[in-house]
């Protein structure tokens, strides 16, 4: 499982990317037109560090909340080497 949190299985995401044209309704516009609907993926913001986990070193992925989390000593026998 590559690209994926180690703590949280947060991973990319695949969304739509919205085109569109036209001047608001609010604005004094006739309302804005879907033009194009193209696929595109959303990063999850992970890095690679190094964890002790029971005791054992591992470099894992992690996400940046899961690194939040483990300074707080969210999660039990985890913690960052």
């Amino acid at each position: 499982m590559s690209r994926e949190c180690y703590l949280t299985g947060k991973k990319n995401l695949v969304v739509n990317a919205v085109t569109r044209r036209g001047k608001a309704r609010a604005a004094g516009g006739v309302g804005r037109k879907v033009t194009g609907v193209t696929k595109r993926t959303q990063k999850a913001n992970l890095q690679k560090k190094a964890i002790r986990e029971h005791g054992v070193e591992k470099t894992v992925w992690l996400s940046a909340h899961a690194m939040r989390t483990l300074a707080k000593g969210g999660f039990p026998g985890v913690e960052l080497a």
